[in-house]
């Protein structure tokens, strides 16, 4: 659950996959890479944000939006992001 800081609201941290559901197989990105990310947050709030992507398996993508207290970074399905600049078939 969120929490109130300094007189503005704190999202809690968001929810990441597992290694097992994520996979073992984890490649780095040369430079993060732009889209709109979708974290599910512990007070069941989906957030769609501006995020940059830095690594990845077959099934998933590590990202990271904000910055700061309001950072959420987290491991979320590759089907829950969108690039937001068109990309090669080698990417992500």
């Amino acid at each position: 659950m969120g929490r109130r800081r300094s007189d503005r609201w704190v999202p809690g941290s968001p929810f990441s996959l597992e290694e097992e559901a994520r996979g073992v197989e984890v490649r780095e990105l040369p430079e993060p890479l732009p889209l709109h990310a979708w974290f599910q947050l512990p007070d069941r709030l989906i957030r769609r944000s501006d995020a940059r992507a830095y690594r990845f398996t077959r099934d998933a993508v590590w990202v990271e939006a904000g910055c700061g207290e309001t950072k959420l970074a987290a491991w979320v399905w590759r089907s829950s992001v969108k690039h937001r600049r068109q990309v090669g078939a080698t990417q992500v």
